[in-house]
């Protein structure tokens, strides 16, 4: 019996990384959706699980506005120049604080400082059971 793997991705940006390193790195004539990317994957095309992190807390974003398009205000050409500066995403409104602090460390300018998606699973685990007490289900 054949074994497959599924992968959920907006398939334009679908591809192979690299086993060694868990990285990729895009052509320069790759298209790219600018305002979801990472300081590295903006300057260096370098994609990697914490650029895809970056991503998540953007797509974060959109969930928690309500839809609105991120950096509204700001042209694709200005986005890096944005982030370089230390500016992020403000928190949409009626987001609670801790979600809100999530979205945040997925916006850490050094990759290394991004959560893991495996522990980002972790944090929404807890907040949910926390949320979930009264709830009155059954064990």
């Amino acid at each position: 019996m054949a074994q497959f793997t599924a992968k959920i991705s907006d398939f334009g940006l679908c591809c192979y990384f690299d086993d060694f390193t868990l990285s990729y790195q895009a052509s320069a004539t790759k298209k790219l959706p600018y305002k979801w990317l990472s300081p590295e994957a903006l300057q260096q095309r370098k994609f990697s699980e914490k650029s895809d992190v970056w991503s998540f807390g953007v797509l974060m974003y959109e969930i928690f506005s309500g839809g609105k398009a991120p950096y509204e205000t700001i042209e694709n050409a200005e986005v890096s120049k944005f982030l370089s500066s230390g500016r992020r995403l403000e928190s949409p409104e009626e987001t609670p604080e801790e979600v809100y602090s999530i979205m945040m460390s997925c916006w850490e300018a050094e990759p290394e400082l991004r959560p893991s998606f495996q522990s980002l699973v972790e944090k929404f685990h807890g907040i949910l059971s926390r949320e979930t007490q009264e709830y009155g289900y059954l064990s």
